[in-house]
């Protein structure tokens, strides 16, 4: 009774449908649709819902040019699109994957991607029409199915900026479409739920026209308005600092905003998420670092403190902006001005001047930016009454070289980041790309100088083990973009614990990444979250059970590595460190001994569960210790 629900031999069905239809059906207007938008690499992971579909990826004559690429989960395979996605202004992420089982384990990574601004195609193969009404009319549940629902469609309308489900061949070119030029437009995740049987159907034509980003509507008298308000500040200004965001990324502003900061003749910072906007190598316009609250280098913050106007282009706010700054109610703490009076927020859609001293919701970033240069370009001079605008005081990377006379001492974060600076990345920046994974991977490591684009990170969102995960995604599309870069990820051992699989996908695609693993048992940023004391030097809490890595008691990360296909390496002192960064900068990389192509290296960095990142002391009180008898873990600790 039910058999005629399902696909059969849907590649006969699709070439005879096709030639009637004169060669385009559903399936390849969305190959061809994808294609103009920047995607040429398709994550995804088949399943019978989706099969058909996927199955044109692998035909020269239907898939427009994609490459399917198989990685092991939907979480991974997503995380992968999502740093294909963001790596470039070239490339889009696409992702794919079957209804329920996979929709609903990719769900947590699209959220992210929608979070942090990332341009990302979702595809989501679907029951059929017929299945979903035999589930309304007879309560056959089919497969994958929840219920009758149209569960997925439900969960990723909350988490994507468009979804639309293609059932019908009329309708697929225009809903296509505005998915695609939403993707585009917004740089969010679009969703596209794809019927079984339907990707084989006839449909339109794909238009001559290409599918192009449109800026968002924007009232000339706001953008007027908001200028006159902006520049008011800066003119007035005799400490003016620029902070940029990642939204510069996203909107491909970089040179504009390198050109605002060169008029303006001040020196700029950037956000957490906005780190490496820019080359932090440049000349031509003045870098003070990564502005990252009380985690921020001290010359840093005082040169924001002391600022009597900051104006943040493209910044999303979150809590890591202003760490130990600003409280949960955003009431700064007392003696801090920041975020002060005469701030100025703005962002792709709306200006803030002041705490409340005027918005405007309908201006554009990109066309504000446009407003602010060119009111720049007539002033006398060309030039601000302020301006030249004082720089940061003292160096923007104060990272001290580890003497040979440590070279016995366990590493630390801090000591991992100088060698990785001074044994690998000095000298390389531009033909490296960094993946930081959440937690102290992050932040311990802003003080490195990275190319543009060339620090990646997922924080707002801050789901451990997407730097792994994005590994293949990112160092693909730095290919496309011709950008020979080897990609160098560093994670903590809980984070790669949760998408470990994920360096099976780098090994299959003959990547030669470095994954650096922060081995230290334990969720290190969650203690220091729960009670930063436990990292004291003297009579610290013990750390909270909660806290505890049990795996990574077992783990033998250098045959972990090779089960995957890569090569291993384990390191506990400083000097074994070094010596494994001479290894690491030949120019020679491992090669599998199956696929003969070459592969990744990981290192697990053994250290000390207490170790704690130099710019993460600020959350101790180790005198409040100071009278209180040591804890038993304090006296069995190691050096």
């Amino acid at each position: 009774m039910l058999s005629h629900l399902h696909t059969g031999n849907f590649d006969r069905e699709y070439r005879t449908q096709a030639k009637a239809a004169g060669g385009e059906t559903v399936a390849t207007y969305l190959n061809k649709r994808l294609k103009q938008i920047g995607v040429s690499h398709v994550f995804c992971i088949p399943g019978d819902y989706l099969a058909e579909w996927a199955a044109t990826l692998d035909d020269p004559g239907m898939n427009a040019g994609l490459i399917r690429v198989h990685p092991n989960n939907e979480m991974c395979a997503t995380y992968a699109a999502d740093g294909y996605g963001r790596a470039t202004n070239q490339t889009v992420g696409c992702v794919a994957f079957t209804y329920g089982v996979g929709g609903i384990n990719a769900a947590q990574a699209v959220a992210g991607a929608y979070v942090e601004q990332v341009p990302l195609v979702v595809i989501n193969g679907s029951p059929s029409v017929a299945q979903f009404n035999s589930q309304r009319d007879q309560g056959v549940l089919y497969h994958h199915m929840v219920n009758g629902s149209h569960t997925d469609h439900h969960i990723f309308s909350e988490i994507t900026e468009i979804a639309v489900k293609i059932d019908n061949p009329a309708t697929a070119p225009g809903l296509i479409d505005a998915a695609l030029q939403t993707c585009l437009t917004t740089r969010r995740p679009v969703y596209i739920e794809l019927a079984a049987q339907t990707g084989h159907m006839p449909c339109a034509s794909v238009p001559k026209m290409e599918l192009r980003a449109c800026q968002i509507p924007s009232s000339p008298a706001s953008v007027s308005e908001a200028c006159a308000a902006v520049m008011a500040h800066l003119s007035s200004a005799k400490r003016a600092v620029v902070v940029g965001g990642s939204e510069i990324a996203r909107y491909g502003l970089q040179e504009k905003f390198a050109e605002l900061l060169r008029l303006i003749q001040a020196p700029y910072a950037t956000s957490p998420l906005g780190k490496s906007v820019l080359s932090e190598l440049r000349t031509d316009v003045s870098f003070a670092g990564v502005y990252f609250g009380k985690s921020s280098q001290d010359n840093l913050q005082q040169l924001l403190e002391s600022a009597d106007c900051v104006l943040t282009l493209g910044v999303r706010d979150t809590d890591f902006n202003y760490l130990g700054v600003v409280t949960p109610d955003y009431k700064p703490t007392p003696g801090t001005k920041l975020p002060g009076p005469d701030h100025i927020q703005v962002r792709n859609g709306a200006v803030l001047v002041g705490r409340q001293l005027a918005y405007w919701g309908d201006v554009g970033l990109e066309v504000l930016l446009d407003a602010l240069l060119a009111a720049l370009a007539k002033l006398p001079d060309k030039k601000l009454p302020g301006a030249p605008f004082p720089c940061l005081a003292g160096s923007v990377s104060e990272i001290p070289c580890v003497s040979n006379d440590l070279d016995a001492d366990p590493i630390t974060y801090d000591s991992f980041k100088s060698i990785l600076n001074y044994g690998f990345l000095e000298g390389r920046e531009e033909e490296t790309q960094i993946i930081a994974d959440s937690g102290f991977s992050f932040l311990s490591n802003i003080g490195l100088k990275c190319a543009e684009g060339g620090y990646i990170a997922q924080l707002a969102w801050a789901a451990i083990g997407y730097g792994v995960g994005a590994i293949p995604g990112v160092t693909l599309a730095n290919e496309i973009a011709g950008r020979k870069r080897r990609t160098l990820a560093i994670t903590g051992d809980a984070a790669f614990a949760e998408s470990l699989n994920a360096i099976g996908t780098v090994a299959q695609l003959g990547q030669d990444a470095i994954i650096f693993v922060m081995d230290n048992r334990v969720y290190a940023v969650e203690q220091w979250l729960i009670d930063a004391n436990a990292f004291c030097p003297e009579n610290a809490p013990p750390f909270a059970a909660l806290t505890d890595v049990p795996q990574g008691h077992i783990w033998d990360y250098v045959k972990l590595a090779e089960g995957f296909g890569g090569k291993g390496h384990s390191v506990k002192t400083n000097g074994e460190l070094k010596n494994l960064m001479k290894e690491l900068k030949k120019e020679t990389p491992p090669i599998n001994e199956v696929t003969k192509r070459p592969t990744f290296t990981l290192v697990a960095v053994r250290l000390p569960k207490n170790s704690l990142p130099g710019n993460a002391n600020w959350k101790m009180n180790c005198k409040s210790l100071a009278h209180m008898p040591p804890s038993e873990e304090t006296k069995d600790r190691q050096p």
